[in-house]
């Protein structure tokens, strides 16, 4: 039987390239692949954003009117990068789906793993999630706030 390997990108899509291409560097720290530089002409140019070890991608497109799911895009981290990614979207003032800056009493708890949710400037949402439950419940003090 076939088997998925692991997501190679996610399609996102913005009203302004360049100001996402500063919003996904300076706050989720991905930049430009350069290996990608020739998809970025055309109409509907694609710029390829990585992290550093080139694990996670995102292709940013520019549109006149994004679509943007209901659903999110969720990347995995430890709980200690979860709570540095916390204090990270706190500092750049990121803001959640109803409007409300990101900060640690933002962590929902699935009881067995936690999340905090945002969006991009264009309303596009994402999630970080951690299995390190019983780790960031301690450090978090959470009182099982429901999903």
């Amino acid at each position: 039987m076939l088997s998925l390997g692991k997501i190679d990108h996610i399609h996102v899509r913005v009203t302004d390239l360049a100001k996402a291409q500063n919003w996904y560097q300076r706050v989720l720290n991905l930049a430009p692949d350069s290996r990608y530089k020739h998809m970025q002409s055309g109409p509907h140019g694609v710029v390829m954003l990585m992290n550093s070890n080139g694990s996670v991608r995102l292709a940013i497109s520019q549109e006149d009117k994004p679509v943007c799911e209901p659903g999110s895009v969720a990347f995995l981290v430890n709980g200690q990068d979860f709570l540095e990614w916390i204090d990270q979207l706190a500092g750049e003032r990121v803001i959640d789906r109803a409007g409300q800056t990101v900060a640690r009493d933002s962590v929902v708890d699935h009881q067995f793993f936690c999340s905090i949710s945002f969006v991009d400037p264009f309303g596009n949402p994402f999630e970080i999630v951690s299995y390190d439950h019983t780790w960031l419940a301690g450090k978090l003090k959470l009182g099982n706030k429901p999903a």
